[in-house]
């Protein structure tokens, strides 16, 4: 089957909707540890319920809590069961890192800012 695309679309974006319509999502009869492997070869965040989290080794899948403290907990649907609860954010070890230069970064810049207010 061939799609028909307008020529109002770059080469850059018709790959990248072709990409994204290959990404996996899953369906409501696909298993929710399915659906974790998915997300961790991705390499999207996940959300994990307390007791899910527990059963999750982070290391192995080269992944790490966030990095900022207050985000370590959300509201949110875990990515196994769906319930929908105060819950364990976790990502991979990339976004990890450039998560904490960002905090880094920024509180550097409140620190500067205290040394020079008054």
């Amino acid at each position: 089957m061939e799609i028909l695309i307008r020529n109002q679309y770059s080469a850059r974006q018709i790959k990248r909707a072709e990409i994204k319509s290959t990404e996996f999502r899953p369906s409501r009869y696909t298993s929710g540890c399915a659906n974790l492997d998915d997300m961790v070869a991705l390499s999207k965040a996940v959300i994990l319920c307390e007791q899910h989290a527990r059963k999750f080794s982070p290391q192995k899948a080269r992944y790490r809590a966030h990095p900022d403290k207050k985000m370590r907990r959300v509201l949110g649907n875990c990515d196994v069961c769906r319930r929908f609860e105060l819950s364990h954010l976790f990502l991979n070890e990339k976004d990890a890192d450039e998560e904490r230069k960002k905090l880094e970064k920024f509180n550097r810049a409140v620190e500067y800012g205290n040394l020079f207010r008054g």
